[in-house]
């Protein structure tokens, strides 16, 4: 089953260089790109605000129910308001860091970064550091675990939040490399090192996250982006990359099944998944942003 574009963001509102990330909250989407700016959209990616938020890339972007948070190379990782995208403050400035990450769940702020440190902020205010196993490309929390990676190993660590001081522990690793993304509440997905296999598995502590299936050759080309949900009831999966396809996935047991693609004329970079039903990519919400000509589609 194929799915197509539905609409375009006109010329003069895209990012001046690539948009590097995506995410999803409240019923808008907001991108930020190598310009610095952080852009936000309707559903019709018409835009609707825009503020110059650091003066190098942005490399992350992350949402909570009133802010918009941002990282760069700068070393800086700031927020601001959820409807006007109005600064509202800067929560740290490192000279020598650049935060690669961000992921916001369950009133935390977690900010990965290039020598492999996660900051946390609870309730905006900072509460501690952990260490994991290399700088964090990507990331995702799921409760009171947190998933890392760059290019060698996925690394799952659980984080106690609860307390007075930050508590963690590894649990497991895994050989894979970004993208990763949570598929719902019981499924997490990533790529092998090649970056062509996508592989899923069980977000269950108490099994110690076995390996559920796998999809060799899932693209002719590294895969960029990952991004999961769950619809009807399905785990769900959207991957795409350097072949400059977008592509379905339905996880249905212990088996992966394509359920749709779209062949581009760009590479894509970022998927972020809209609300259920709206109709940007087929019948649900997808959002994608890709490399060069810095279109979201």
């Amino acid at each position: 089953m194929g799915f197509r574009i539905g609409c375009r963001a006109d010329d003069a509102d895209k990012h001046a260089s690539d948009v590097n990330c995506l995410v999803y909250k409240k019923g808008k989407l907001y991108s930020g790109g190598n310009d610095g700016k952080i852009k936000c959209w309707s559903n019709d990616l018409t835009k609707l605000a825009e503020v110059q938020a650091h003066d190098c890339p942005i490399y992350s972007v992350a949402a909570s129910d009133d802010a918009i948070y941002s990282c760069s190379s700068d070393g800086a990782v700031k927020s601001f308001t959820l409807d006007n995208l109005s600064p509202k403050e800067k929560l740290i400035h490192e000279d020598h860091t650049e935060f690669w990450k961000l992921y916001h769940s369950q009133g935390c702020l977690y900010a990965g970064d290039d020598e492999g440190s996660i900051k946390v902020w609870k309730n905006n205010q900072f509460f501690g550091s952990l260490l994991t196993a290399e700088p964090i490309k990507d990331m995702a929390v799921s409760h009171h675990i947190v998933f890392t990676v760059k290019d060698s190993d996925v690394c799952i660590t659980e984080v106690k939040v609860d307390g007075e001081t930050l508590q963690f522990g590894v649990k497991k690793t895994y050989t894979g490399r970004a993208p990763l993304t949570l598929i719902g509440e019981k499924l997490f997905s990533f790529v092998n090192r090649e970056g062509k296999d996508i592989i899923v598995h069980e977000n269950n502590d108490a099994s110690h996250f076995p390996e559920v299936t796998k999809v060799e050759g899932a693209h002719g080309m590294v895969i960029n982006a990952l991004a999961g949900t769950t619809w009807n009831d399905k785990p769900t999966l959207f991957s795409g990359g350097w072949d400059k396809k977008v592509k379905k996935w339905i996880v249905d047991g212990n088996t992966i099944k394509a359920n749709g693609d779209l062949d581009l004329d760009l590479v894509v970079n970022a998927i972020a998944i809209g609300d259920q039903g709206r109709s940007i990519l087929g019948a649900q919400t997808v959002i994608l942003s890709v490399r060069r000509l810095n279109n979201l589609l």
